[in-house]
Formats: structure tokens, C-alpha cells, sequence
């Protein structure tokens, strides 16, 4: 993977907004959008305002992370505070809760970029984000969202790499997903159990655990963790520790998922769009 095929690949997102020179940009603080809102600003000298939704669907370490990153890079920030809960489709967390919530959130940030000046937003999907189950990208394809990372056929190693070549901080950053995908489809979602699961990832992660996931089944908690953090897990105090946090949090029962983390576990046996 040469920088040089890659910079080939990146002239394709300026032909993506070629004729727009003041850009709305869907930041989440994760790499991808993260380094479009560099790009667009550095490399192709775009005016760029970066929105970024604050919602109960966003840990706060993961909210936390998002506003040092912007800070770093120097982006003009706004933050869109707002509840998707109000909206009784996403609350019920029907199988395309996905579409119901992205068209909410994005609805909101171009309300608010129009107010800007700006004449398109753009968020940061990539290549690698176009297969599989995703209903969010409908709700995208109808609002007029551009995803330059995927018009220039760029994928997430790649843009690891990108990101890492230009200096910018969270290059490495573990994949983050929403909170609300820890919840089957069709079990209703609130604020008490988002914040629940919040608490229990948090515990994990202050045991050393980088990338990982607590499913909710009810009064079940299934861990999804990295294969080489299980032994971790498992050792007698920290286990110990997590049955009695995860109890405290109303999580009558623990289990460790022997599959590891994996994104998306639960559409598996869903069709592609």
C-alpha cells in the first residue's frame, strides 16, 4: 500500500466536491471523518465547519475524544445537542432503527450547515462501509449526504495510513459504533439502559480492554472483546470485579462471548440492501 497509489485515490474526493467551496462535515471524532475534515480543509483548501451530534447515543470518553481531536486539528466546531430518543421510530429500535436515526441526526446537522453557508455536507463513510447490512446509507442517499471517502474507493487501512502520514492524532483509534447497536433489534431503547452499558463498557476499558463491546440480552450482558484480552478477563480478581460491577448495574447475569469482537454481531443473518 504505497502513499503514492493513495494520493491517486485522494484526487478523486476533489472531484467529489469540486464546485463547492464551503462544506458542512458529519464529525463523529473517529478517523474517518476526522481526516476528511482535514483533507478537505488542508489539502484542497476548502472553507470546512465540522458538526458534530451530541446525543445519548455518544459515550462521554467518546465525546470527550471528539472535542480534543477538533481542538488539535484546529476545526471550527458546533455542536448539535438533541435527543433521538423523542422520535418513537429510533426508541423502538426496529430492525432499520439505523435509518430512522441517521435521518434524524442528519436532517438536524444540515439544517444547521445551511445556516452556515454551507452548500453541501459531506460525512465519512468509506469503501469498506458500502456492503453489508447498513440502512443509514438510504437515509444518506436521500438527504444528498456526499461520502467522498467512498467515491475515491478508499477503505479504512488506507485511511489509517493517510491519517498517520499527515500527523493527525487519532489515526489508531479503535472503531467505535453507537451505543444502541449493544441492543437486539425490536428491545425498546432509553436512556437508563444506554447509560447502563456505558458504565459497563467504561469498566472494561479501565481493565485494559481496547476494543470491545457489552451486548444486552435483558438482564444478560455478553462481552465481546478481543481474543488475546481473554485470559485477561478471566483472571480470578478481575472477573471477580466484573460480576460485581456489571450486578450493580442490573446485569443479573455475565458471559464472555468465545467468538470475540466483531462489528455488527447482530446482522449477521440480515440481508444486504
Amino acid at each position: 500500500m504505497s502513499l503514492e497509489r493513495l494520493d491517486g485515490k485522494c484526487m478523486e474526493i476533489g472531484r467529489s466536491v469540486e464546485d463547492i467551496n464551503r462544506i458542512g462535515v458529519a464529525y463523529s471524532g473517529g478517523v474517518d471523518s476526522t481526516f476528511i475534515a482535514w483533507y478537505l480543509r488542508e489539502k484542497l483548501g476548502k472553507e470546512v465547519i465540522a458538526f458534530f451530534a451530541d446525543t445519548v447515543f455518544i459515550s462521554a470518553a467518546e465525546r470527550l475524544n471528539a472535542l480534543r481531536t477538533a481542538e488539535e486539528l484546529g476545526l471550527e466546531l458546533e455542536i448539535l445537542s438533541f435527543d433521538p430518543l423523542d422520535s418513537a421510530a429510533v426508541r423502538a429500535n426496529p430492525v432499520d432503527r439505523c435509518y430512522h436515526c441517521k435521518k434524524e441526526v442528519f436532517s438536524r446537522i444540515i439544517s444547521q450547515a445551511a445556516r452556515f453557508g454551507c452548500l453541501a455536507v459531506v460525512d465519512g463513510s468509506h469503501a469498506g462501509d458500502m456492503g453489508g447490512y447498513r440502512p443509514g446509507k438510504k437515509a444518506l442517499r436521500e438527504l444528498g449526504v456526499i461520502s467522498p471517502l467512498a467515491a475515491a474507493g478508499l477503505v479504512k487501512d488506507e485511511i489509517r495510513l493517510l491519517s498517520r502520514n499527515a500527523g493527525i492524532s487519532n489515526w489508531n483509534k479503535p472503531s467505535q459504533s453507537c451505543l444502541a447497536t449493544r441492543v437486539p433489534y425490536g428491545s425498546p431503547l432509553s436512556r437508563e439502559l444506554l447509560e447502563r452499558i456505558e458504565k459497563a463498557e467504561d469498566l472494561l476499558h479501565d481493565l485494559g480492554c481496547v476494543q470491545v463491546r457489552v451486548r444486552c440480552h435483558g438482564d444478560l450482558a455478553r462481552i465481546e472483546a478481543e481474543q488475546h484480552d481473554f485470559a485477561k478477563i478471566m483472571a480470578p480478581e478481575t472477573r471477580s470485579i466484573i460480576i460485581k460491577r456489571f450486578a450493580e448495574l442490573g446485569f443479573a447475569y455475565s458471559s464472555l462471548d468465545l467468538a470475540g469482537f466483531r462489528s455488527g454481531s447482530w446482522d449477521t443473518d440480515l440481508a444486504h440492501e
